[in-house]
């Protein structure tokens, strides 16, 4: 694994290793400077000390995704990179069993809903217009806005979340 390849959550979980490892070193110093029994002692320690740190690095890496709802921001990132790579195949199937229904569609300043899959399906080709594919195709992960509203891609053209444990897209503005 190479530095400038880790995402955010890799890097702060090694970023806690090297904290867990230099903690651990220092007492295994101070271990040697000491009698056997202390030695042997304090690497016991350390080893606890460096297992310890580790889990609690893997636990608490941010959730940058958390003030929209959405408790596990790995699974939300792979939802959204498959829903990127259902649009820009085209799989109009795989893109509608990531929608919430009833799904808002907001447009010149009124909102209407479609109800269901078929109707999704059948209008499928105005919702996701060039503009909100491009949005959606365009769109870092990484780089949305989030809210308590939800996940917000390009300059709203999609608004993302997670509905009752599951990842969503529930709101088209085109």
């Amino acid at each position: 694994m190479y530095p400038g390849k880790m995402n955010e959550k890799e890097q702060q979980i090694m970023q806690k290793m090297k904290s867990a490892i230099a903690t651990v070193t220092g007492i295994v110093i101070l271990a040697q400077l000491s009698v056997p029994a202390a030695a042997w002692q304090g690497m016991e320690m350390g080893k606890r000390a460096i297992h310890t740190m580790i889990k609690q690095a893997s636990e608490k890496v941010h959730n940058r995704y958390e003030a929209a709802g959405i408790t596990d921001p790995v699974a939300f990132e792979a939802f959204f990179r498959k829903l990127q790579e259902a649009v820009q195949a085209g799989d109009k199937r795989q893109v509608a069993k990531k929608v919430h229904f009833p799904l808002r569609i907001n447009k010149d300043g009124s909102s209407r809903y479609i109800r269901d899959e078929q109707q999704f399906l059948a209008e499928y080709d105005q919702i996701f217009s060039d503009k909100v594919k491009k949005a959606l195709l365009a769109q870092n992960v990484q780089e949305t806005f989030v809210n308590a509203e939800g996940v917000m891609v390009g300059n709203g053209e999609l608004w993302l979340g997670q509905i009752g444990g599951k990842y969503v897209l529930f709101a088209v503005n085109e």
